[in-house]
């Protein structure tokens, strides 16, 4: 009796370690899973934290910082990584979230809006790295040494209508020139466009940075005057997103745009020499031309989210005015706050023109 007890026991206790032993092999194999499931990025996030977003940022100075915090991998230390389609044009942009391929992208408003307005599964979330229209007057002869000595030239402008070719309208009005004193041509932008001055196709154009300081440097031309001086409440830079990433997705699209001024802070103050250095080669522009375009350009570089009601009706009504916007169009509901806001609270950025 007492060795069929002893057998028993022995039966039991093999069979409580066989149980452990299992058990024990069951959480070191789902331990196993939840540690391949969350595996640390570079950046120290753990992969299940780290996000895709479909986008299409601007290339040229207008994306510049942009692109630099995306090369740079600002972004991916906040774990967000971009599948981005090259930029083309705002129109391209329209299409492209009408049909659903990207959901975040920056560019012009005023192309935006009335898009947006007539159906565009969109809205417009929050401002740019800087919204003024950085544009310069630039003249190719040096016996036009002032706005007013180009009544009877020709002149770029970039497009056919937009801030561009409005900010050459207000520069001319400013000086006593109306539309009928000058010929104006659309002559693209950034190389496009300075290939038109230095070629003498036009006489002077409207024109981005680096091009107007490459141009003082390289003897091709000289500044009239900046656009932004002249048209204040112009407002040239936003970032849309669509419908659907604002109502499925909105913790991505907060943590984007937070990131998205953070990582432009970042540049301006901590990296702007290498800043410097790295769009010089993308443009082709000496570092010192380079540097001279951008410093030239900080005053109205602001870094701030929020969307100013005040300077978005403002165009609207601009364009109304030179028949380039339906009049019934509205800014209304077609941009909301409500991120930029949160972006703005959080990273601690107040309004540069409340000052």
């Amino acid at each position: 009796m007492m060795k069929k007890r002893i057998i028993s026991v022995l039966a039991a206790a093999a069979l409580v370690v066989s149980v452990v032993t299992g058990c024990t092999s069951a959480e070191d194999s789902e331990a196993s899973k939840k540690t391949e499931t969350t595996k640390t990025s570079g950046s120290g996030l753990e992969e299940e934290d780290i996000i895709t977003l479909r986008t299409c940022f601007a290339t040229g100075m207008t994306g510049a910082v942009n692109n630099f915090a995306i090369e740079k991998g600002l972004y991916k230390e906040l774990g967000i990584e971009f599948d981005n389609v090259q930029w083309s044009s705002n129109d391209e942009v329209l299409s492209l979230i009408t049909r659903g391929e990207i959901d975040l992208a920056d560019g012009d408003p005023s192309a935006y809006i009335p898009g947006i307005y007539n159906g565009v599964p969109a809205k417009l979330v929050g401002n740019m790295w800087r919204y003024s229209g950085s544009y310069w007057l630039v003249a190719k002869d040096d016996n036009i040494k002032k706005i007013s000595d180009l009544k009877g030239k020709t002149i770029g402008t970039a497009a056919a209508a937009g801030g561009m070719r409005l900010s050459v309208l207000k520069m001319l009005e400013e000086n006593g020139l109306s539309e009928n004193d000058v010929t104006l041509v659309a002559n693209g932008t950034y190389q496009s466009a300075y290939a038109t001055l230095t070629s003498e196709e036009v006489d002077a154009t409207i024109i981005h940075n680096p091009y107007a300081a490459l141009a003082e440097a390289e003897g091709t031309g000289h500044i009239l005057g900046r656009a932004w001086d002249y048209i204040p409440d112009y407002y040239t830079g936003t970032i849309i997103a669509s419908d659907k990433m604002i109502e499925k997705e909105p913790g991505k699209l907060q943590r984007f745009l937070t990131a998205y001024y953070k990582v432009h802070e970042e540049v301006k103050n901590e990296y702007f020499d290498e800043f410097i250095s790295w769009a010089s080669k993308q443009m082709n522009t000496p570092e010192d031309v380079m540097k001279k375009a951008v410093e030239s350009e900080k005053d109205v570089w602001f870094d701030y989210p929020v969307i100013p009601e005040d300077r978005i009706n403002r165009t609207v009504e601009y364009l109304k005015d030179y028949g380039w916007l339906d009049k019934k169009v509205e800014a209304d509901g077609t941009y909301t706050n409500e991120f930029a806001q949160k972006a703005a609270d959080e990273l601690g950025l107040t309004d540069p023109e409340s000052k």
